[in-house]
């Protein structure tokens, strides 16, 4: 389904949506040059215990993927 959200880096019309997907521990955000423990004190994407799944928007464009903050479901 898309979405009408313009793409931030290319400004296509909409995305894609979707999830971004992994397996354990999960996906956290850390800053650039956050140091080696940004696995273990970054900020979480995803949830889930073994399987893990975030929303997510993708420009069919440039491919661009946006993550909506978590909170915001």
């Amino acid at each position: 389904m898309d979405v009408d959200l313009a793409c931030p880096i290319c400004s296509a019309p909409s995305m894609t949506t979707g999830e971004i997907v992994g397996r354990s521990p999960g996906v956290k955000f850390k800053e650039s040059g956050g140091g080696l423990l940004g696995d273990l004190t970054g900020v979480p994407v995803t949830t889930g215990v073994f399987n893990h799944s975030a929303r997510a928007l993708r420009c069919d464009a440039c491919g661009t993927i946006v993550v909506p903050s978590p909170q915001r479901r």
